[in-house]
């Protein structure tokens, strides 16, 4: 990797990428990080100015897609349509723009695990083909395998070379902590701050029994790097291979963080699925990639970046 352009480079994951592209590539490759203040990747004509005037001269040999427009919780559910317009836009331009201006870059896209169906069981690669995601995610997650499509038939019709890293809920430093946030950064801060302002009680939603997968942030930084360089595959799976319950996710960010009070499970709220899990086998057979960090160290140093004084 010599020059890498990410799209939603401003983002969460974007700026841990951004950061460990230029810490752990020797030597360290220019990085165009874009986010919307730069562009409109959701406008024809200012994506197409953008791309001739700054992308083409850039000459990446990476594209790393990033951008999305999504939000944690019940949002989805009310919000098909926007999700839908946005997400569909962002991608046909930049697959178009890839095309016309930077045909010899490697082209890698970043989606979720909200693509598979809703079952119990670890998701294979293979599921992505002839099923139906999530009921209450499905305008966001046709979108991403719509882009899988794109990427497919943009490779075959203009010899083009592109793959795709699937992944789970992405945590880590940066993250977002508010209580609309993804639940592992809302869980964090809601702790950490509980124990910082003494407060007697914290809610978590749901019963506690449904389960995710979590993936810390340094390691997806080094997964989709990975998946970038080195797949042959059209699409991996990068996780874990684990899930955890909210509930034992809860109890641990207690212990981390030192909130004494009580945990409350408001099952009023909404949940989402059960449990999502992916299976990983066909990333370590292909890459031999794992990921490195353990559910209780990424928990200690997320919150510790959050909040280094409520970190017992």
């Amino acid at each position: 990797m010599k020059r890498v352009i990410i799209f939603g480079g401003t983002g969460f994951i974007g700026r841990n990428l951004t950061e460990y592209l230029r810490e752990s590539i020797d030597p360290a490759p220019q990085v165009l990080a874009c986010g919307s203040r730069d562009f409109d990747l959701q406008n024809r004509v200012s994506s197409d100015k953008w791309f001739s005037e700054t992308a083409q001269p850039f000459d990446a040999d990476h594209i790393i897609h990033l951008a999305a427009v999504y939000k944690a919780g019940g949002w989805p559910m009310h919000h098909p349509a926007t999700q839908f317009d946005a997400n569909m836009l962002l991608n046909l331009n930049a697959l178009d723009g890839w095309k016309r201006y930077l045909p010899g870059a490697r082209f890698t896209s970043v989606v979720s695990y909200c693509m598979y169906p809703d079952h119990d069981r670890p998701h294979p690669e293979s599921e992505l083909q002839g099923t139906e995601p999530e009921s209450y995610l499905f305008a966001y997650a046709f979108t991403k395998k719509a882009l899988l499509i794109g990427q497919q038939a943009y490779a075959k019709e203009f010899g083009l070379s592109a793959t795709s890293a699937v992944l789970p809920t992405v945590y880590g430093p940066g993250d977002s902590f508010s209580e609309d946030s993804h639940v592992m950064g809302a869980l964090i801060g809601k702790f950490a701050r509980a124990a910082q302002s003494g407060t007697p009680e914290v809610e978590v939603w749901g019963d506690g029994t449904q389960e995710r997968e979590f993936l810390y942030v340094k390691d997806a930084c080094h997964g989709i790097l990975t998946v970038a360089q080195k797949a042959e595959s059209p699409v991996l799976n990068l996780g874990t291979g684990e899930s955890y319950s909210i509930r034992r996710i809860a109890e641990t960010i207690q212990t981390v963080t030192g909130f004494k009070g009580e945990i409350r499970y408001n099952t009023d709220r909404f949940v989402g699925a059960k449990r999502r899990l992916l299976d990983v086998s066909l990333v370590h057979h292909e890459l031999g990639w794992k990921a490195k960090h353990s559910l209780q160290e990424g928990i200690e140093e997320t919150a510790k970046w959050y909040s280094p004084a409520a970190v017992s």
